[in-house]
């Protein structure tokens, strides 16, 4: 069964993942304007979000928040089949920032 939400037709999977997953509509739009698009051979194009295709677009400032999302569409009807985050790309936002410098000489026991 698939659903309509702002435009987008959705499955009911889609639909469930979006809200454990915490992703918005126009996170998914985002995605799907801007995001690479790569056949996964199995009837689906995955669009993967990247801070290198938001370069340049109105999406620019929310590199953090879209990184690493994936919206896998099927070719046969255009419905989007599951969202996910691919963790591997968000983890860059995850690195610990630290305005303090390192200690020297600290010895770890």
């Amino acid at each position: 069964m698939t659903v309509m939400t702002e435009g987008l037709l959705l499955s009911e999977h889609a639909r469930q993942r979006m809200h454990q997953r915490a992703i918005k509509p126009w996170m998914v739009d985002a995605a799907l304007r801007f995001g690479k698009k790569v056949h996964d051979g199995r009837g689906c194009i995955r669009n993967i979000v990247t801070d290198k295709v938001l370069e340049n677009t109105p999406y620019e400032h929310l590199k953090e928040r879209l990184r690493g999302l994936c919206v896998v569409v099927s070719i046969a009807d255009g419905a989007i089949v599951t969202v996910e985050w691919f963790y591997k790309l968000r983890r860059k936002s995850l690195k610990r920032l630290s305005t303090r410098r390192p200690v020297k000489n600290f010895r770890q026991f």
